[in-house]
């Protein structure tokens, strides 16, 4: 069974709704060219294309990623549009939702679409939807799709190279602290995860990680298809490599402009890998994801039991501390820590950054770092006595 993760459907009526709304979309506007400097004409791929390059390729299914807009408005219409193709087809074509987490809607969008067949969340893009991962709304997204059983795909990209359209500039570190926060979600990262992968040759992080999946999605863009796949293996267990393409995304650009599947597909079933672990790059392990199939006895990655990392923080407030935490379980701290110049929010003082060393890189000596900790307890003091 051959399964491509990470696809979109682009008809022309899904362009000539975005040509319209280019204002309201401006991200995946620029994405497909519809204006500024770089002005082209998109790909499109209808409904007859993509069946035919699907069975040219020999890909028995796919998953429909929505766009990442910016719009609930347009979220809705690109879910219906998948949906509709999902009724049409359901043997060949799977559904993730698409939503602006942002939105007080999102989550009935979720639900409405978790019934009506979609089988996870995604494409989402903090940069390019305007918002974080630590933030409430996407925090309450994450928790009902737990509640759901629903996989969320994020847009990664890595964070250093040329600059291409839609490089976003999320960093890694949010992705791992968004693992970190929610052990029990899965999540799947596009485009080999930007490389945070290789960081899963050191065991902590690797056990933080281990609900977390990497798709190929636009890979031969990016890296020497047998490099990254050799580099990929010896980093995490095969089983967490999905095979995506991102179609209608040309992929050899310098080849051709035409949406394919089967370039990409050649590369790989022309590397030196065994056939039992190319059949799960290529489908298997998506179909296990997902439902599809039964989970074997083989070895899940990384399975063992674990503890929750992030403790809640219980007073006194120390300076083994993370500013970070201190300032999510007591809000009256983050006004201290702004006073003496310490961030609190997560992407720029992780959770494994303790309070000593983010006071420290500021300037903070010993006896500051005393009155900070006495200024902290005061606070959290004050709002546990305050009516």
């Amino acid at each position: 069974m051959r399964i491509d993760i990470h696809m979109h459907f682009q008809p022309p009526e899904a362009l000539a709704y975005l040509a319209d709304a280019a204002e309201r979309e401006p991200y995946w506007a620029m994405l497909l060219g519809l204006h500024g400097a770089n002005r082209r004409a998109p790909v499109s791929a209808d409904e007859g294309r993509l069946l035919a390059d699907m069975d040219r390729a020999g890909i028995d299914r796919a998953v429909i990623q929505g766009e990442y807009y910016r719009q609930h408005e347009s979220c809705v219409a690109a879910n219906d549009r998948a949906l509709a193709l999902h009724r049409r087809y359901p043997e060949r074509f799977l559904v993730f939702a698409t939503v602006q987490p942002a939105d007080d809607r999102a989550i009935n969008e979720v639900r409405r679409c978790a019934a009506a067949g979609a089988v996870g969340v995604g494409e989402l893009n903090p940069y390019a939807q305007g918002f974080t991962l630590d933030s409430p709304a996407f925090q309450r997204l994450a928790e009902t799709c737990i509640d759901l059983n629903l996989p969320i795909l994020l847009h990664v990209n890595e964070p250093v190279g040329r600059y291409y359209p839609g490089k976003a500039v999320t960093s890694l570190a949010q992705y791992y602290e968004l693992a970190l926060r929610f052990p029990d979600l899965t999540i799947i990262l596009a485009h080999w995860g930007g490389g945070l992968f290789f960081y899963e040759l050191m065991p902590s992080v690797r056990q933080t990680l281990r609900n977390v999946w990497y798709d190929t999605a636009a890979s031969p863009l990016i890296y020497p298809t047998a490099d990254i796949f050799a580099v990929a293996l010896r980093c995490v267990h095969p089983r967490k490599i999905l095979f995506g393409s991102d179609y209608p995304l040309p992929l050899y650009p310098r080849v051709s402009r035409e949406p394919d599947f089967s370039a990409f597909l050649s590369e790989i079933m022309g590397l030196d890998i065994p056939p039992n672990i190319r059949d799960d790059i290529l489908g298997r392990n998506s179909a296990r994801l997902l439902g599809l199939i039964p989970t074997d006895d083989a070895p899940a990655p990384e399975s063992a039991p674990r503890s929750d990392p992030l403790p809640p923080p219980r007073r006194p407030i120390t300076a083994a501390m993370s500013a970070a935490a201190i300032a999510a379980a007591w809000s009256p701290t983050r006004a201290v820590l702004e006073a003496y110049g310490i961030p609190w929010e997560t992407v720029e003082v992780p959770f494994w950054e303790p309070l000593s060393q983010a006071a420290a890189a500021r300037g903070i000596g010993p006896e500051r770092l005393e009155r900070l900790l006495a200024d902290l307890n005061a606070a959290v003091q004050h709002e546990s006595e305050t009516p």
